[in-house]
């Protein structure tokens, strides 16, 4: 897959489920999910690139309707962020159409996913330009960074791909302006239609909101946070007609590369990220 085109990938963000801690959780998901991911020896059977993102931090909004400064309490707890990777529909149709995925990996996400409030997404992944002043010395590759999560909720019944065009443009000025010696990249994950895929059907969260667009931003290190939460603040101040500022959310995490069949990379547990 080109690094340059669209790429077709899946988003879930989870919630650990009840009676987990979050080591617990986040060992089970990278360790156990990860290592039986990566079993088959058909290409076909999993995905083309697998990264888990685990939350060190986060930020969510209001709670609609209650006293000021109450928490949006389905949002509330976000752990992590699993993104698969495929190669084309044909491919993601393949993998979770087979004997393996329903009957191993399928049913194993009931033993660290709270399934009630996933948040599943399904997008094709967009780079954006970003201008940014960090050193080239400081980037580090996929699967080791340290980014944040902007999940945008939208009141807007444009399509995903429309309030990109609206959105990206407004998030790279906000991050120019307040974050631009601590951030060094950006992608937009574009929401595509339900009814092209029922992820909902295979990760759940059938009653979660919508999410048109999920950036990824690339940071330095933990101590970026505050400019980002700056530009994040500025963002949704110029768009406030257009983002749905209850339900929209950010989280902070490091990556772990699970594995990368286009590069040859298997399943290795010393890619957990360390944030405990």
């Amino acid at each position: 897959m080109s690094s340059s085109a669209p790429q077709l990938k899946q988003i879930a963000c989870l919630r650990r489920k009840s009676n987990l801690t979050r080591k617990e959780f986040f060992d089970y998901h990278f360790q156990v999910h990860g290592s039986i991911s990566d079993e088959p020896s058909d290409a076909d059977q999993k995905p083309h690139k697998y990264i888990q993102t685990h939350f060190f931090d986060a930020a969510f909004g209001e709670r609609p309707d209650s006293a000021k400064g109450t928490g949006n309490y389905p949002w509330t707890g976000r752990d992590d962020m699993t993104e698969l990777y495929f190669r084309d529909w044909s491919h993601l149709k393949a993998c979770f159409g087979s004997e393996y995925v329903r009957n191993k990996i399928g049913p194993d996400g009931a033993n660290f996913n709270d399934l009630e409030t996933a948040i599943p997404l399904m997008v094709f992944e967009k780079h954006l330009e970003l201008a940014s002043n960090v050193p080239s010395s400081v980037s580090l590759e996929e699967g080791y960074r340290t980014v944040a999560v902007l999940l945008v909720a939208s009141t807007s019944e444009e399509s995903g791909e429309q309030l990109e065009q609206t959105f990206s443009p407004a998030l790279i000025n906000a991050l120019l302006k307040h974050a631009q010696a601590e951030v060094y990249g950006l992608q937009a994950n574009i929401s595509i239609p339900a009814s092209q895929f029922d992820i909902r059907a295979y990760f759940g969260g059938k009653n979660m909101p919508e999410y048109p667009v999920t950036y990824k931003i690339y940071m330095k290190d933990v101590s970026c946070v505050a400019a980002v939460r700056k530009a994040q603040r500025a963002f949704m101040e110029q768009l406030s007609e257009q983002v749905d500022a209850d339900n929209t959310f950010i989280a902070f995490g490091k990556e772990g590369l699970v594995l990368d069949v286009g590069n040859g990379i298997k399943f290795n547990p010393s890619r957990q990220p360390q944030i405990l």
